[in-house]
């Protein structure tokens, strides 16, 4: 990845954690678990854990791929599957509900969905 396209994430990535963070620290200080608290903790955390991965996944994809380009929507989809992803596993907490195979089935889905938009951003031709 260049330089320029690791850069261009930074505002993004902070952003978005910086609000995530927030929300949950104004949520955890001010509010009661009633039901509106609950959806908005859960969109905060996936925010915030998607602003925290999008550095890691662009260090990854810098350090691990061949290609020269990675697209920031690239980093940002495989962030916010990241975020997706706990923020499930907490939901399914939330219920009590979560087992070793209700956190295996997400996390497998979500993989084949990269595969297969991985194959297909390489598959494409450029116009």
């Amino acid at each position: 990845m260049l330089p320029g396209a690791f850069r261009r994430i930074w505002p993004a990535a902070a952003a978005l954690f910086v609000l995530g963070a927030g929300g949950i620290a104004a949520l955890m200080l001010t509010t009661y678990p009633v039901l509106w608290a609950r959806w908005a903790f859960l969109l905060s955390l996936i925010m915030a854990l998607t602003g925290a991965a999008m550095p890691v996944m662009a260090y990854l994809h810098q350090r691990f791929t061949t290609a020269t380009l990675t697209h920031e929507r690239t980093i940002l989809r495989e962030s916010l599957w990241i975020g997706l992803y706990v923020g499930i596993l907490a939901w399914l907490q939330l219920g009590r509900a979560l087992t070793p195979l209700s956190a295996l089935i997400p996390a497998l889905g979500l993989i084949a969905l990269e595969t297969l938009l991985l194959t297909n951003e390489k598959n494409k031709k450029p116009s």
